[in-house]
């Protein structure tokens, strides 16, 4: 079987849209090459066996998502991901300092 191939979905667009997109696709490839991340992505069971398992049609899945993530929408919904981490981060602190303050205990702050 030959090399697994890391670019997805519109590979053209490497090359003449903007640099996010072009990074994180990029980034995907070279970091499948020496790091094999697709695999650790794909094999949450820790099966060293399951690696033989990845195909092509997986790795080109992957690159494309990968890659969208650099487009503006793609990058749009990374930024609402982290809003919503933020709102919630603060709204939990909120609950525990609350919570702690009702039992009287010293309030530690998760950074």
């Amino acid at each position: 079987m030959s090399e697994i191939k890391h670019i997805g979905n519109c590979p053209e667009r490497r090359s003449i849209w903007n640099p996010r997109e072009i990074a994180y696709a990029e980034e995907w490839e070279t970091v499948n090459h020496e790091h094999r991340y697709l695999i650790l992505l794909l094999n949450q069971s820790g099966n060293d066996s399951f690696c033989s398992g990845i195909s092509q049609r997986d790795a080109f899945v992957a690159a494309t998502i990968i890659q969208w993530l650099g487009t503006n929408i793609g990058q749009g919904f990374i930024e609402k991901c982290q809003q919503r981490i933020e709102k919630e981060k603060l709204e939990y602190q909120i609950t525990q300092d609350v919570s702690v303050r009702l039992r009287g205990l010293p309030s530690y702050h998760i950074h």
